[in-house]
């Protein structure tokens, strides 16, 4: 029996391992398929291919933040746009978080989450 997620297509974006490993394992459980970039540089690559469902981004990233790739993609859009991005960071202030508000984005505080809200949270924008 084949599942609506089956040709959803996730971007995860995260450079913290202990983090990258546990959305990992959580899109994995759910029988998801995404793949991984660890830095700006690498997901603004993936994102300007464009064409995914759901783009978990982290917002403090080595190269590019999370903002910066949003913002070359806005001035240089992807021929096939990226649906949903939610971006995920430690943080619930400051100027970034503030961007992140005013450019119309979600975003999920990774340290008070727990996975059962993330996982939640993704099937029902993957819907």
């Amino acid at each position: 029996m084949s599942n609506y997620m089956d040709n959803k297509r996730i971007l995860l974006v995260e450079d913290e391992p202990l983090l990258q490993k546990l959305y990992s394992d959580l899109l994995k459980t759910e029988g998801m398929n995404f793949e991984l970039a660890t830095g700006g540089n690498s997901a603004y690559e993936k994102m300007k291919s464009g064409g995914y469902d759901l783009v978990l981004l982290d917002l403090l990233l080595p190269e590019l933040s999370g903002v910066e790739v949003i913002k070359k993609l806005q001035s240089d859009p992807p021929e096939k746009p990226n649906k949903k991005i939610i971006f995920l960071t430690n943080l619930d202030s400051g100027k970034d978080f503030e961007e992140v508000k005013i450019m119309g984005f979600d975003c999920i505080v990774k340290s008070n989450f727990n996975p059962q809200e993330l996982m939640n949270k993704v099937k029902s924008l993957l819907q």
